[in-house]
């Protein structure tokens, strides 16, 4: 398991809510206390995020790097993303989905947020491969519904209210949804899902 690092400084520091999200987590104020296995967060407040980022994520190190801003903005998010984040997320965003941010990018995922989300999807829809047209008849109908949600945007805490299901069921959807389509995290799943056409076919919860 990963070791989860805040790279601390005068002007960033971990917030309560990700302390207890991690509380084996440490702070760093320097690129040697990091390791490759390691998962890095960064505060965009931090006025030097950008350069400790392309150490961090560029060789030799070539760690995961999460940014989290207290004001999230998507120009930011790119220009973490094009400089090797993994992530882009709110720095006080609640424990239960700061632990979700990690376990996607833990997976190999990206974790970006739901403007940002629909962004990518307009800008690459066009150049990807049709997506399959069977959809309906690999996933249940409970199944489409949490994917739907997913490509909306929307994490598992806001998924499992709508749905009217537990955090625990919504996260067993995604693991089932994920193994049938073989994609691995909610980017690539919205991307798959985002023009789907496909009429739902039956399959309960």
């Amino acid at each position: 398991m990963s070791r989860h690092l805040f790279f601390a400084s005068n002007s960033s520091k971990p917030s309560s809510r990700w302390q207890e999200a991690f509380p084996d987590g440490a702070c760093v104020d320097g690129v040697g206390a990091v390791q490759a296995t390691d998962l890095v967060w960064i505060d965009t407040a931090d006025e030097s995020w950008e350069r400790t980022l392309q150490h961090l994520a560029g060789a030799p190190l070539s760690c995961a790097v999460v940014l989290v801003s207290s004001a999230p903005d998507d120009e930011e998010a790119l220009r973490g993303l094009e400089r090797g984040a993994r992530g882009y997320c709110h720095a006080y965003a609640v424990p239960a989905l700061l632990r979700e941010v990690a376990q996607v990018v833990e997976r190999g995922g990206l974790w970006i947020g739901p403007g940002l989300l629909e962004r990518f999807i307009a800008a690459l829809r066009p150049r990807l491969p049709a997506a399959p047209r069977d959809l309906g008849g690999l996933l249940s109908q409970r199944e489409r519904e949490v994917g739907k949600a997913v490509a909306a945007g929307r994490s598992n805490k806001e998924i499992a209210a709508q749905l009217g299901i537990s955090e625990r069921t919504v996260k067993a959807h995604l693991g089932s949804i994920f193994e049938k389509l073989d994609v691995r995290d909610r980017l690539q799943l919205a991307l798959l899902l985002a023009d789907d056409d496909a009429p739902q076919h039956g399959g309960g919860k």
